[in-house]
Order: C-alpha cells, then structure tokens, then sequence
C-alpha cells in the first residue's frame, strides 16, 4: 500500500463477503477479540493476508517507513503471486489484500493477477492505493474485476498540505481521480470506497472539512475513515498532533499482540512477515521463494516461536515488537 498501512481496520469487512466465508471470518474474528490468547490458538488461518505486488512507491510520504527502507525496491514476480493465490485458493473467511509497503498500481500486471485471484474465488479483495493512478484505464480496470473494496488515502484538503506530507504527489489530481472513479462506477455497489486521512500534525485541522468535502459525494456504502498516526516502531518521525502513549511494551504486563495469530504479509521477493507494520523484514517466517508453503508457515515453528516470546512477555527479543506504539 503507497502509505503502508494497517489493513483491514477501516472497513467492517464482514460486510464485505458474498458466501458463507463470511461466518468464518467473524468466528475467527470473535475469537481474536478475547483478551484470552488460548482462544486465539488454532485459529485454522490468518483473518488478513497481503501479497505485496510493489515494493516500491512513487510518493515520498513524510509519515510513511517506505522512503527509508533498506528492503529492495521491487516488483513481486508474477509466478509467485499466482503461486501463492493458487495455495490459498481451498483456504475460506480471510481477506486479500494485495498490497505492502508500496503503491500496487505501479505492477504492470496488478489487474492480470487480480483476475487471477477473482477466477480461483478469493475474496474479498481490498485494494489500498494514493490514488495517483487512478486514470481512466485503471478505473475502468477496477470495475471490471468486480473488487470489494478500495481505499484511497488523501491526506489533507489544502493543496500546501497534501504536497508537504504526500512529497510527489498532487492533491488536483488525486482529488480529480477519486471523482471519475465515484462517477464511473455510479450507484454501483461495488467496489466500495473508503476515503482515508491520517490525523497528524499537519492534517488535525482539516479533518472537519476533509468530511465535508467528501461526505455529499459518496454513496451510502462508502465510508471515511480517520487513521491515528503511526511512527512504525521508530522507524519515521513522531508527526502526531497529542502526545503519544511510550511503545506498547513499556506497559506493565503487556499482552500479546493479536498481530501474530491475524496476518501473514508476503513481501515481494516471497520472503512471509508475520505482521504487516514490519518494513524492515523483523518478522520473517518463512519465504515462498524457497518452496515454504502459506499453510506450513502458518503453522510452523517460526510463527509459533513469536508467539511464545509474546505470550511469555518477551518483547525485548524482538526490537520491532518491543518499540511498537500500536496494539493489535
């Protein structure tokens, strides 16, 4: 995704699913939302996997890990997403969502290997993107594929603001692409939209207007959403407009993080994150690349030592996990 980041919390994706899968995915779902981790054990599969299509962004956003990151700037070979789609075809109740720490539009075959995905029945599918591409091509390719949702981040209602947090990005144009997007698609119910801003220092002001801008041209299904700012376990600086909580793990008796028991993020060159805030390849468990398959990653030792070092408290093993800010 062009801003990297969390999934899935915008949307109430239940909503989004159009077969039984649906009650899989909130079984899972209510399970997870026990503050008991026993519970959380054995859940048959991730409610949240992404299949990072661009690992590499044509934005420069100030609030995002993606401009100082040492992973290599690539695109996700088309093999391996097929293989991947094709492995998890038999799975039931998560959602796709085919982005990482990148802007997925800037796959010359992003809309190839959606159909792909579409023709094995996955779904939902959420597209995260900066809506810098969103021409008349693309979205004229987004509705064809029938997608569940898409979410565009716009970060700010002032052109000055937009070009200082968004560095390369224009508002004008952005703002133009979102419009043939809501009028090529109409009163279609899908995809849904989701307009997003990231409340920060430069945006808490604009937030009121940001609503008032957008609210009238969105239909009934679409939503806004507000993301609390995220420094990335350090990794960018503090930009947010109140004083931040210390990170997670300074808190006495700190919890296990649901993270490890609700994503598997395949990075582009295959290598598996078990969370999707993990710019910097922390978290690996395993690599598609080099014949690991999702369902043994899943269930293998790696992802099982993680969750052992969180039930057990153990954050300082884990630098990323022991300076994040941001609970799951």
């Amino acid at each position: 995704m062009s801003d990297a980041v969390p999934q899935g919390a915008e949307l109430e994706v239940r909503a989004l699913f159009r077969d039984e899968a649906a009650e899989t995915h909130a079984e899972r779902r209510a399970r997870l939302a026990s503050d008991d981790p026993d519970l959380w054990e054995g859940i048959a599969f991730p409610v949240e996997f992404a299949l990072e299509l661009a690992a590499v962004c044509n934005l420069a956003c100030v609030m995002c890990p993606v401009p100082t990151t040492s992973r290599k700037r690539r695109l996700m070979d088309e093999a391996l997403f097929r293989k991947a789609v094709d492995e998890v075809a038999s799975e039931t109740g998560f959602v796709l969502f085919p982005q990482g720490f990148g802007e997925p539009m800037l796959h010359p075959k992003w809309a190839e290997l959606l159909a792909h995905a579409k023709a094995k029945r996955i779904g939902p599918i959420v597209v995260l993107t900066n809506g810098t591409l969103l021409d008349e091509r693309n979205v004229a390719r987004l509705l064809d594929l029938d997608l569940d949702a898409l979410v565009v981040s716009i970060d700010g209602v002032e052109p000055e603001t937009y070009a200082a947090v968004r560095v390369g990005g224009d508002l004008g144009v952005v703002e133009a692409n979102v419009r043939r997007f809501l009028a090529a698609r109409g009163p279609a119910p899908r995809p849904r939209l989701v307009l997003r801003i990231i409340r920060m220092k430069e945006t808490a002001a604009q937030i009121s207007a940001f609503f008032e801008r957008w609210r009238p041209l969105l239909g009934p299904a679409d939503e806004i959403a507000i993301n609390e700012f995220n420094d990335w376990a350090g990794k960018v600086e503090d930009r947010s407009d109140a004083p931040r909580p210390q990170p997670a793990a300074a808190a006495a008796g700190r919890p296990p993080c649901r993270m490890l028991w609700m994503n598997l993020s395949v990075h582009a060159d295959g290598k598996v994150s078990a969370c999707c805030h993990d710019s910097e390849d922390e978290l690996i468990v395993g690599d598609l690349s080099k014949g690991d398959t999702v369902r043994g990653i899943w269930e293998g030792p790696a992802l099982a030592r993680l969750r052992q070092v969180h039930r057990e408290g153990r954050f300082e093993e884990l630098p990323i996990c022991h300076a994040c800010r941001n609970q799951a």
